[in-house]
This record gives structure tokens, sequence and C-alpha cells, in this order.
């Protein structure tokens, strides 16, 4: 007698589910049973891990004569996908079904798929058409197949469910992912659906077929969401030439089988599904064994489908894709924005000294934040690739912005360096996906805390520290621009102290310095960003004392402002103090005209205009504030004021500085000379890029011409 042969696998995994698992049985088994009338056999594969004896005297008690073979295997994984792996190995059929414990199903439902799947070809997914919710929540969600639903869809929500069939040779080339319960990746499901869809995989769903999905506070889906960062591991679906070409077959195949197809009204959709005679007695069936689902909970309701479109996520990152298409990157940088200022010059030169290192390196430039004034991006070394979400993702959040950048970075090599200057959107990225950095060589550039003046005393309003505290085992590197910063980290944290770096921002200094005008002495040139942090409000109450002691003294003043904050008007009452607007770059200013540099701020790392400043022999006057007194050292390399909060106050201590030098030119040139010297010796270009070079374990090129 020839044995029968099996047609599918169902692999039910099973963890701690005593309560609900009578029930879900009982469901596969009449479903199974409506399939074995019609000629349709069926193994039973329950995979059991790390279960309780509860649940194994649940199972072992149950009927499960209805199935050919039955298999009963215990693993020790504590993850779903190593459990399903187990489970499809374990397999004989040519079709596998995935499972849950505590679902229930229509009783067609074996039966309709299997056909469905004959019919249609073994390179598919097959889903229910539709899933009826029950329990913590109720709701009815309407599936449509990938000729409706396009790949972009899978860049923020899983379109599918877990519960699916394929041939047992998709499952064995596409495995699961082994995606734990903890912080970092989750969801092996929709993992699994990107990467069959990557592969050319078809999906379809089945009408007339329902799963019935209990929801759980406790389930793992809940427990995923609770502790993850809610994105799958990477997938080749969203490598930018496959998910290019993805885009445009389902553009061509939307043309063809989905034009007309359009979202339904929720309530006709509601009264199409069940109404159904069909459905009526699925419904009244399943509520035969599971009283919670109920045809009157049905009547009220949520109901949605996972068509929705149009999918603005998925299309901004084709749109992305579109710029980088398979060009391998040695790093990423992750910016707010390139306008002018020392900030981004520090990351200018960054990327000058990588290029020159290794010119046949390509760096992705990702800037995240919106910014309506100039850039400096037309300064990028050549090899930068610059993705701009204020131009291509202007309508999305900043979180959505997040979720593509590391969509972008999940497509570099392993080896590629991620390097993350301290803003707004970075910090808001790091918070979002730290964790799954740790396997890369990931930089954060730490720069001064933000410090504000209130009621007299000044006090940090802003620092990544607790960023940096709750992401230091995931970063590589913490770069600074100075000793102080990370001396001061050093102090308040304590630990991995050998993850801080200091890397000096570069400044080249001219091989002969202009000759100065007749009057230069008595004038006093002030060069920043006008915004409140740089505090220029402090400018008028100086020049106005310093018309009192020098009258024939005056302050120039240059800057725009990044971010608005300060109205340049009250710059132009004074006959000793002019404006002349924004400037492109410290070399085009007239500094023949000038021997004096003032510099005002509330706070501050080693700011790049100090020094240019000294580099091109000027005397620079400015707060202790930040790591200015690394560089300006008082009394040798320029003058050192302490930071006042009283504005009054302050501007009488600038007044007094400037007037000494006034009144000592030769102090003047000697403060100078030392400050050229310091700049010179300590932050050359030269000396910046040995730095570099060090940093990041880089031996320079050398290119030999014929």
């Amino acid at each position: 007698m020839v044995e029968n042969p099996i047609h599918a696998s169902i692999v039910l995994n099973i963890h701690r589910e005593a309560v609900f698992l009578r029930r879900t049985l009982l469901s596969l088994s009449e479903a199974g049973a409506f399939a074995r009338s019609k000629g349709i056999y069926l193994e039973l594969i329950a995979v059991l891990d790390r279960t309780d004896d509860e649940t194994r005297q649940v199972l072992s008690s149950s009927d499960l004569s209805i199935y050919e073979k039955i298999k009963i295997i215990e693993v020790d994984n504590g993850s779903l996908g190593p459990s399903r792996n187990d489970g499809i190995n374990q397999s004989s059929g040519e079709y596998i079904f995935t499972a849950d414990a505590d679902d229930l199903v229509s009783y067609n439902y074996f039966h309709d798929i299997l056909i469905e799947a004959h019919k249609k070809g073994n390179n598919a997914l097959y889903f229910p058409e539709q899933v009826f919710c029950f329990g913590g929540e109720y709701s009815i969600i309407a599936y449509k197949g990938l000729e409706v639903i396009p790949p972009q869809t899978f860049v923020d929500r899983q379109p599918y469910i877990s519960r699916l069939c394929a041939h047992r040779d998709i499952f064995l080339s596409i495995p699961y992912a082994d995606v734990r319960l903890q912080r970092g990746y989750a969801y092996e499901d929709w993992h699994f659906n990107a990467e069959a869809v990557a592969f050319g995989v078809d999906i379809h769903t089945v009408p007339g077929t329902i799963l019935f999905y209990r929801q759980r506070p406790d389930s793992l889906l809940k427990a995923a969401d609770a502790i993850s960062i809610r994105q799958i591991p990477p997938t080749r679906l969203f490598e930018p030439t496959v998910y290019l070409k993805l885009s445009e077959s389902h553009e061509q195949r939307g043309r063809v089988e989905g034009e007309n197809v359009r979202s339904e009204r929720p309530e006709r959709l509601r009264i199409r599904l069940t109404e159904h005679p069909q459905t009526k007695d699925f419904i009244a069936r399943a509520n035969a064994i599971e009283p919670s689902i109920s045809a009157e909970r049905y009547k009220t309701c949520r109901v949605y489908e996972n068509f929705t479109g149009p999918y603005p996520l998925g299309a901004a990152y084709r749109d992305l894709c579109d710029i980088v298409r398979d060009r391998d990157f040695s790093d990423v940088f992750l910016l707010p924005f390139m306008s002018r200022g020392g900030a981004e010059k520090y990351f200018l030169h960054l990327m000058e000294a990588l290029y020159e290192l290794d010119p046949f390196k390509d760096f992705l430039v990702v800037l995240g934040e919106d910014l309506d004034n100039a850039r400096w991006t037309g300064r990028l070394p050549p090899n930068a690739v610059v993705v701009d979400m204020a131009v291509h993702c202007r309508a999305l959040s900043l979180d959505e912005r997040c979720v593509l950048t590391l969509k972008l970075i999940e497509t570099c090599s392993s080896e590629t360096r991620i390097h993350m200057r301290q803003s707004i959107f970075v910090d808001r990225f790091l918070g979002l996906y730290g964790v799954v950095l740790k396997d890369r060589e990931s930089v954060y550039y730490r720069f001064s805390d933000i410090e504000r003046i209130k009621d007299g005393q000044s006090s940090i309003v802003a620092s990544p520290l607790g960023l940096i505290s709750d992401n230091l085992d995931y970063l590589s590197k913490i770069v600074c621009d100075s000793m102080t910063t990370i001396e001061k980290d050093h102090h308040r944290l304590g630990l991995q102290t050998h993850k801080w770096h200091c890397l000096h921002a570069p400044v080249e200094a001219p091989a002969v310095l202009p000759s100065r005008e007749n009057n230069a002495a008595r004038r006093v040139l002030w060069a920043s960003r006008l915004d409140t942090e740089k505090r220029p409000s402090l400018l008028p109450l100086i020049a106005s004392r310093l018309s009192r002691s020098a009258p024939d003294a005056h302050i120039d003043v240059f800057g725009g402002s990044v971010f608005n904050g300060f109205d340049p008007f009250i710059l132009e009452r004074l006959r000793n103090l002019q404006y002349h607007g924004p400037y492109n770059g410290f070399g085009t200013l007239p500094l023949s005209r000038f021997s004096i540099f003032l510099y005002t701020s509330l706070h501050d790392g080693i700011p790049n205009v100090i020094l240019e400043a000294m580099s091109h022999g000027l005397t620079v006057i400015a707060p202790n504030v930040g790591s200015i007194s690394e560089v300006v050292i008082d009394g040798e390399t320029g003058i050192l004021l302490p930071s006042l909060a009283d504005d009054r106050d302050m501007a009488s201590s600038y007044m007094q500085a400037i007037q000494g030098l006034l009144d000592d030119p030769g102090l003047a040139r000697e403060l100078a000379e030392k400050g050229r010297a310091h700049v010179r010796r300590v932050h050359s270009p030269d000396v910046h890029m040995k730095r570099v070079a060090e940093l990041f374990g880089i031996q320079q090129r050398h290119l030999q011409y014929a």
C-alpha cells in the first residue's frame, strides 16, 4: 500500500501559550479535516521553544489524528526566527504553512490556499485575504497582493503578516533572521517578506480565507514594539539598485494589473467582508471554538486595507537611491546642514584630509535639517555624494528622515565609517538607532555645551552628555575639537575614557602677512555669526564705552545670521560701530585695516575664526568660555577675559582690554606674533592630516605617474 503523500506541512511555533493552545489546535484540525475531505494531506510540526509543562500537557492531550504525520521537536532558541527554521528543516511537505499557538483560521484555509498556490505557481508567498483581530482589540484588515502593494511600502511598515504559505524551496533559500526580543532590530516576519520580494518572489492573497488573529497585551509583537527600534535588519530589498529595479517593475505591472484598484471606503468594505454568507459561516464556526470571535463585535470595529497609498517615505527613499545608486562609500557623514560656520568648516577640513589620504574613496554626506540660508555644499571634495533631506524629503518629519538615513547606512559596507556631528538631526538619529551601530565604526563629534545667561547666572541648557552616556557602548569614538571638552566629560563620566579623541581644527597661516594700513592699530574687527549665542548684543555697549575713552577707535562688524536670532539694526546707531553684512570666508575680509580681533560668545569650543585671526597676525581678545583658553592664553597669545553674566560688566571688560592694546602697541604686536606661532605649531594642515591618519588608521595612498 502506497503511503499518502504530504502535500503541506504546518510549522506551529509554540512557547508558553497553554491557555490558548487547545483552541488553536481545534481550529487547525477543523481546517485540516476540510482539506483532507478534498484529498489534501497535511503534516504538523510542533516546535516548542523554551516551553513549560502546562503547554506540553495541552499538546500531548489534544486529538491530532487528522494529520498524516506529527513531529514534536523541542528547541532552546528563545527566538521565533530560528525556531521557524528548525521546524521547516524537519518538514516533508511540498508547501509549508507557518502558524502560531494562539490564532485560529477559517476552515477553508489550508485547502483554498494550496489550490491557489498550485494554480499560480511556486515562486510566490500566499497570505489569507482577510485578518479578523479579536481579544484585546477588534478590527478587520483586507489584504491585497504585490500587483497593488508597491515595494516602497516595506520601508516603514509591514504590509503583510507572519502567517503565510510558500513552497519549501523558498523557505530553504530565505531562512528567517534571528531577531531576538531585545534592544535593536525586530520583526523576523517583516524581514522575511522583504527578502522574498527582493529575490523576485511574488505575493498573492487568497480570496475568502481568514486568519483570526488574537490581540494580546503580552504578545511578542507588542513586546518587540516596546523594546526594539521598530525596524527590520538590513535586507537586500533596500539596496539602491534592487529597490530601483523593483520599483520600476512594479510601476509597469501596476499599469497592467492594478491600474483600476482603489481603496474601498471602510463601511462598504465592512459590509462586503462581514455580510457575505461564507464569511458569516466562518465566523460562526470559529465562534464555536473561541467565543471571543463574535460577529457582533465586527459590526462596529475598525476596518481598513493594507493598500493605503500613497507611500511618501518609500517614494522619498527611491529618490535617495537614485542619487547613491551602487556607489561604495568609505565614509558616511551625518550633518544637519552645510551653512557657513566654524563647525561646517571643521568637517570640510576633515573630508579634505580623508580625500587627500585616499582620493579613490567616495563619501556620502547626509544633510538632515532644513536650512534656507546659503549653503557650502559647493566646497565639498569631488568624491562627496550629497543627500539633502531639505531638498528630497522636505515634507518628511525628522523621525522619518532618520529612518531613511538608517536604510542608507545599512546598504553600506560594514567597514564604512559613520561620522555624526552633534546636532538635532544626529542626536535624534542616535537616540533612535544608536544600538544598531555597535558593529560599525561610529564616530560622534562632540562640541561644546550650550550655555545661556538668565538672571545674571550662566547655566548649561543643552549638552549631549546624556545621549553619549546612553550610547557609549555603541559608539567607537567620541571626537572633540579641544582637550577641555574631553577633560570635562572624563570628569563627569569616568568610564571608557579611551573612546575620547581630540582632533584640532586646522588653519592655513599665510606665509607672509600683509602690511597694515596706517590706522590699523586703532581699528577692531568682529567677524562671526550674528546669532544670539555669539553675544553680538555686547557690541553697541562696547562701542559706546570705547567712544568715550578712545574716540578715534572704530569697530567693524562682519557676519550673517544662520538662525535669525538677532536684529543687526541695533549695530547701526553708533558712529564708531559699523555693520558691513555677511562675508564669504575670513580671507575675503579687509584684514590689512585691522590689528585687533574682538570675539564674543556665550559658549564655544575652539572657534575657527579665532584660529584664522591669529594666523593672520591679529591680536585676539576673547572670553574664557568653552575651550578658548587652549588657544588664547592670557598675556601670552592674546587677552582672555573672564566671562561675566552681566552685559554691562562684560562690555566694560572688553573696552578696558581694547584700551590697553591701543595704549601699548608693542604688547599687541608681541601677543599677535606668539598667537600666530601657536597656531602654526598646533593647528597647521600638516599636523591635522597626520592626526586624521592616526585617528582612523589610514596610510596615505601615494599616486605614481608614468
